[in-house]
């Protein structure tokens, strides 16, 4: 009698195992997570070490941020929404990323979404030009406007 409830009570513990382990994987599953789509995104290029630490090995945060990526540290896409990681499939995102280590960049890829996480499969990048600032007009001091104010102050 008593090896028959140390089976059931193994077997229930079996069942709950089972079924708590199916429903976290149907979690993994969800339908909030978006499908993979092609973007463009604009941000600066940083590796998550001295980023998210704030501490640099210099004032050259490109180079520390370079040295970084090429150490195999992650490597993100700071964004005014927020941090994006960066990869390139199975060759990692030094190739393309390094040369464009703490600058602004549009990249181009496959962006993925998964519990919050955002992560863009790199397929190009560019440097974002800094836009130019528009020249003010300058006012010509002697434009016939002005002539006859100035004629009234004399």
């Amino acid at each position: 009698m008593r090896n028959r409830n140390v089976v059931g009570l193994v077997a229930a513990i079996a069942i709950g195992a089972l079924v708590l382990t199916t429903a976290l994987q149907a979690g993994d599953r969800t339908e909030k997570d978006p499908q993979p789509r092609d973007v463009t995104v604009i941000g600066r290029v940083v590796d998550l070490q001295n980023f998210m630490t704030g501490k640099y090995a210099s004032s050259d945060h490109a180079k520390c941020t370079r040295d970084c990526i090429r150490a195999g540290v992650p490597v993100a896409l700071q964004t005014e929404e927020g941090l994006i990681v960066i990869g390139q499939g199975e060759k990692g995102p030094q190739r393309i990323i390094t040369p464009f280590a703490y600058q602004e960049v549009e990249l181009k890829g496959k962006l993925f979404q998964r519990h919050g996480l955002r992560y863009i499969d790199v397929t190009s990048a560019n440097v974002v030009e800094a836009a130019e600032p528009e020249e003010e007009e300058e006012l010509d001091p002697w434009s016939p406007e002005d002539e006859e104010e100035q004629e009234d102050d004399y």
